[in-house]
């Protein structure tokens, strides 16, 4: 792909994939941060009714099991806590761009996004990643994927038929449209100017260099995010090969791994019953 192709496809992502909401971004930038008041959330959640209103929807469904109802923005983070608050937000934000604009495979990407998401914050543990950076990432990792969908109509044809070949995903892309997911995702987070820690997994969650794998960051979780919600029947192009609990496991270091096996049917259970939930809560 010539320099001046690769400047061409960046401005067709950056035109076409409406921009994340503004408050959305400065939300994600305050996770894991302990420092952050609860009057700077409040206010500028205030700021954006249309990403309150998706919050409290989701604060309000049967998956909080709330004895009151919640009816604005400091109620919500005074019953659910700043950390579950700027998760919820993000998820609305994330939900909204997939609104815009309708496509067969919009509700598959909404799905793997939202079980990555979660099983990232259920394993954040083992990566030693805080639970509402993990939910963020896992939640934000195929973003690019969304752009290329917007981008080319075929996608789903074009990619899916070299994938169940045994082709991967992302040398299907790039043989396709000459760029991958990735490298799509890497920058629309950068333009987006989300920070640095999930370009980095958008960019590198499908293949894993050794570098991530040694250091366990939040990439080598979200690539086990992504597996996971490709086990339990979220794959957006389904793999030629089944993912199995192994596969996920091996991800992590050595004696981290009996105890993720172990525990993965509660896990699964789990994300399924909160996928459900927070689908239903943002219909």
């Amino acid at each position: 792909m010539t320099a001046s192709s690769v400047l061409d496809m960046r401005h067709r992502l950056e035109e076409e994939v409406p921009p994340f909401r503004q408050a959305a971004m400065q939300l994600a930038h305050l996770a894991g941060n302990p420092t952050v008041s609860m009057g700077r959330i409040i206010t500028l959640l205030q700021t954006d009714p249309v990403l309150t209103m998706g919050l409290l929807r989701v604060a309000n469904s049967p998956l909080f099991a709330s004895r009151q109802e919640i009816r604005d923005v400091r109620q919500a983070v005074t019953y659910l806590g700043l950390d579950l608050v700027r998760s919820l937000a993000v998820t609305a934000a994330m939900r909204g761009l997939i609104d815009t604009r309708p496509n067969p495979l919009a509700l598959a990407f909404w799905r793997h996004s939202l079980a990555a998401a979660l099983t990232c914050r259920k394993m954040g543990g083992l990566a030693s990643v805080s639970p509402e950076s993990a939910y963020t990432a896992g939640l934000l990792h195929d973003v690019g994927q969304l752009g290329l969908m917007r981008l080319f109509p075929e996608y789903a044809q074009t990619v899916g038929g070299a994938v169940q070949d045994g082709e991967s995903l992302i040398d299907a892309e790039t043989r396709a449209f000459g760029i991958d997911h990735c490298q799509a995702g890497r920058w629309l987070l950068s333009q987006w100017r989300l920070p640095h820690e999930l370009q980095s997994a958008a960019a590198g969650h499908e293949r894993l260099s050794s570098k991530a794998t040694g250091d366990g960051s939040l990439v080598v979780l979200v690539h086990a995010g992504s597996l996971a919600a490709e086990f339990m029947g979220f794959a957006v192009i389904p793999p030629a090969r089944n993912v199995e609990p192994r596969d996920i496991a091996a991800v992590f270091a050595e004696d981290r791994r009996p105890g993720l096996l172990e525990s993965f049917p509660e896990l699964v259970e789990w994300v399924l019953r909160n996928v459900n939930g927070i689908e239903m809560s943002l219909l």
